[in-house]
């Protein structure tokens, strides 16, 4: 079962930071190096001070990005900067955003403590790999600010959105939290106190099986934080607070739910010839050739097929210097019969990003897991305009195009316990840093 749990949340004093624009970011994990030092010099309070701080040559075990955020986080407490709520309370928030589209859209969810599960149990469901090396430095993080700074992304299927429903009937008239950020995104946060409303809330997610949608490490890296824990107390205190985790919860059939398609771009790949690889993709797939300067392959649907409505997996593809972009639609009792060949599982063979990182990059480009697995060689983009003319420019060799993960392929391939690989969906917007932390003080309980 998923049980969840009000907390006692810590945030920003808005008599002290009245524009929360200001202190707010993105997730840690999609932050340029660039945006990292403009959010820093925004404002000396600015959440990036705790969630990603700027290194130092000097840095040693005793004064570093992870030490500083702490004595950070201390120093706020002490000027007033940081406050908490007085009674454990489930965040109700509405996020206002506009879609790939451009249409206005509203999603809904709740901030909560959520009981950590490891996967085994089957109650807790990840869908994308992780990296050990992003794990271990967030542990070192986390150890050294004791809380959550950031909640992990989750789903849960309900389709009357009953859920939501009873804890927006539960705040009060006016938001705690209300602004607009600099990307446009408008927040709205109610802290919901009231007993039979979060009493009712936790007895209605107990038979939710729960989704990661973003923050697998993140989710890890609590359950090692916990480990360590149990540990030093030589014991298991099920309501002790290192036991939760912080997570931010929507509806799988929310209206406002959006995924965006995560296209990669490749740097590095050396001599390689782009027109052997056009004919070697042959032997799996069915090739067309666009030419945006006179006027074909303009606009995304061409590059891959109707928006992902298609049943076939299209996949689109461009090199530096070329003025063409191909379309590469997959063969798909070759591309199959290739990826049995592998051991791949039933419910992968069919998902578009399976296909271009085992098949394209894999065994047609023959790139191996070290070279992208190295940032450096590969880059991720969720705008198509935007990555296709960073091929043009030059500072990428080649680039891949593909449609979105659908969300009910996130369902049935988390619910089958399988894993996709690494940047398959981009769950978007994201959940941002700054609205609310959970301390977890030695000795405290949840609740």
């Amino acid at each position: 079962m998923a049980e969840i749990a009000p907390f006692r949340g810590q945030r920003y004093n808005q008599k002290k930071i009245p524009d929360l624009a200001q202190v707010v970011i993105p997730p840690y994990d999609v932050i340029s190096p660039e945006e990292q030092k403009v959010f820093h010099e925004r404002n000396p309070y600015n959440f990036i001070r705790l969630e990603l701080g700027l290194p130092a040559s000097e840095d040693s075990a005793q004064d570093n990005p992870h030490t500083r955020a702490a004595a950070f986080i201390r120093q706020w407490v002490d000027q007033g900067i940081f406050i908490r709520n007085p009674h454990p309370s489930i965040y109700y928030t509405e996020l206002d955003f506009k879609d790939g589209s451009g249409a206005s859209r509203t999603r809904k969810g709740f901030i909560c403590a959520l009981r950590l599960e490891d996967f085994a149990s089957g109650r807790v469901l990840p869908h994308e790999k992780t990296f050990r090396a992003i794990k271990d430095e967030r542990l070192a993080l986390m150890l050294a600010c004791n809380a959550n700074l950031s909640p992990i992304f989750a789903l849960y299927p309900d389709s009357d959105e009953k859920i939501l429903h009873v804890l927006a009937s539960g705040r009060s008239a006016d938001p705690a939290i209300h602004f607009t950020d600099f990307f446009g995104l408008t927040h709205r946060v109610w802290p919901v106190t009231h007993g039979p409303i979060l009493e009712q809330v936790h007895n209605l997610m107990v038979d939710k099986p729960i989704f990661i949608a973003d923050g697998h490490h993140r989710y890890e890296t609590a359950l090692s934080y916990r480990n360590v824990f149990r540990e030093r107390e030589g014991a298991v205190n099920p309501n002790a607070s290192y036991e939760y985790v912080m997570v931010y919860l929507t509806d799988m059939d929310e209206p406002g739910l959006t995924i965006l398609p995560t296209h990669r771009l490749l740097r590095n790949l050396g001599a390689w010839d782009p027109g052997q690889f056009i004919e070697k993709a042959k032997s799996c797939f069915d090739v067309q050739r666009f030419d945006p300067e006179n006027g074909e392959g303009l606009g995304w649907k061409d590059v891959i097929g109707a928006g992902g409505r298609r049943k076939e997996t299209t996949i689109g593809f461009c090199c530096r210097g070329a003025r063409f972009i191909y379309v590469l639609t997959a063969k798909r009792e070759a591309v199959s019969s290739l990826l049995a060949s592998k051991k791949t599982p039933d419910l992968l063979k069919t998902l578009d990003v399976v296909i271009l990182d085992q098949v394209l990059l894999r065994d047609i480009l023959e790139v191996s897991e070290q070279f992208l697995a190295n940032e450096h060689n590969i880059a991720f983009r969720h705008d198509f305009s935007e990555a296709f003319e960073e091929i043009k420019s030059g500072r990428y060799d080649a680039g891949f195009f593909i449609n979105h993960t659908r969300i009910e392929q996130v369902r049935e391939i988390a619910s089958a316990g399988l894993i996709m690989p690494h940047k398959s969906t981009y769950f978007y917007p994201k959940v941002t840093s700054g609205l609310v932390i959970n301390p977890l003080y030695p000795g405290e309980e949840i609740f």
